[in-house]
This record gives C-alpha cells, structure tokens and sequence, in this order.
C-alpha cells in the first residue's frame, strides 16, 4: 500500500512538471494564438446558453528552499471558491448561464463517464498544449488546424446536468515560500545564477455537449498571479476564460 501511494505521488508531480513545460514552451513559442476558437459565440436559442462548470481540476502549492512543491489545501479551497464567485460575475456579463457539476444526477453510468471525461481533458489538454501550439510537434492529420474533441461521450453530461455546454479547468499554480525568498534574494546578490519563483500554468476548453469538440481553448502560463484573494483570483480568470462565455 505505502509503495503505491508513493507511485501515486511521484507520478502527480511527474505530470505536474510535464504540464508545466509544455505551458510554458506553449507561451514562448509565440507564433501561435493562445486562444483558439471554432465559433463567433456559444449557441442562443430562445434561452441563454446553459454551461456546467465541471469541476475545477486546481491544486496551489508552496515552493520550498528545496525547490518541492508543497500542495496547500487551504490556499487551494479558497482558490476554487474565488474562482467560481469570478465565473459567475463574468457569466452574468455575457449572459450566460452557469451551473456547477452535480456528482448526484444521471444514471451510474453517466457519473462514472462524467469522471473519465475529466481524466480525458487532462489528456486531451496536454496534448493540445504539445501538439498545436508547438509548430515543431505538429501533428501531420491536424496541421495548422484546431480540430480536438472529447468524443460523443460528453452527452452524458449533457443528459445528467441539462446543459448545452461544459467548461473544463485545468490549473496548477505554486508560491514561493520564505526560506524560498531568502534564498532568491541571496541569490541575486551574490550574482549566482538565478533562482526560478512560483508559476501558474494552466489551461481551459469550452466543449460543446452536442458533438463532443472543444469549441474554445485557452492556456495560461506565467510567473504571476495569485488565486488566494478574490481580487486577484478575478484577473486569473479573466485570463484564462477570457471571452470563453461571449
């Protein structure tokens, strides 16, 4: 059991690194727009557009002297309640209508797809990030094309939370710890080389619960940011979601 778990956490981190590259090499590459989009607008019929937040895929860690990442639950509980109440006032600005997963509703089949979908877009995102928006990785059946999908089986959400649409988050955002700034700033002192700080990296898809495809893309890499007030918490998800609800 104690090795399984230590598996479990050494393939976490191991994942986290890997997304936080391919963010970052994502946002330096330059060439690519950051926000891809497949349609002017989300679907108006007679009603507005009902979109299920599912539910965030967020950790806030603290960043050692040592330079591990130290997941935080308090910073990440308070992150998650300032992003919602910030997808909310920006939902309200467009007109849409924003409803949270409800693990509750659908058939066992349907949560237990609803699960897998949000392993799915790990997956799916990561390769997006390493295929799309780095020219060089560039998948010869795609091209220049942003042609990514979840598959049909997101009409399992669509039946159990009655919406038109799912936003997808995926977030990883660390703060350097004190011992952490010392060592920064002895480091610049000295003229040693430099000591990297925190980062937030993450990135966001709009699914369209008809078809299975990403509709909206976003990724959002950075050495600045901070999910733990709500102030700030607002200008991240300005960032990352963007004109995702328009």
């Amino acid at each position: 059991m104690i090795r399984r778990t230590a598996t479990r956490l050494r393939l976490a981190r191991a994942s986290r690194r890997a997304l936080a590259l391919l963010a970052a090499a994502a946002l330096l590459a330059g060439c690519v727009a950051p926000i891809q989009r497949q349609t002017p607008q989300l679907r108006r019929t007679e009603h507005v557009p009902t979109v299920v937040v599912m539910p965030i895929d967020l950790e806030l860690s603290e960043l050692t002297a040592g330079g591990l990442e130290e997941p935080r639950a308090d910073w990440t509980d308070a992150a998650l309640k300032n992003m919602r109440a910030a997808l909310e006032a920006r939902a309200e600005h467009y007109r849409v209508k924003l409803v949270d997963y409800r693990p509750d509703r659908g058939t066992p089949e349907e949560q237990a797809t609803s699960l897998e979908l949000q392993r799915l877009h790990r997956a799916v995102g990561s390769a997006v990030l390493a295929h799309h928006y780095q020219r060089a990785l560039e998948l010869p059946t795609k091209g220049e094309k942003f042609d990514w999908s979840l598959g049909p089986a997101v009409a399992a959400i669509a039946q159990a939370q009655g919406a038109d649409y799912a936003l997808f988050l995926y977030v990883r955002d660390s703060y350097v710890s004190p011992g952490r700034v010392a060592l920064i700033v002895v480091a610049a002192v000295l003229g040693t080389i430099g000591i990297p700080g925190g980062a937030q990296v993450g990135f966001a898809s709009m699914v369209d619960l008809k078809t299975g495809d990403i509709v909206w893309f976003n990724r959002l890499a950075r050495g600045s940011g901070d999910l733990r007030t709500p102030e700030a918490a607002a200008e991240t998800v300005d960032a990352l979601v963007s004109d995702a609800l328009k």
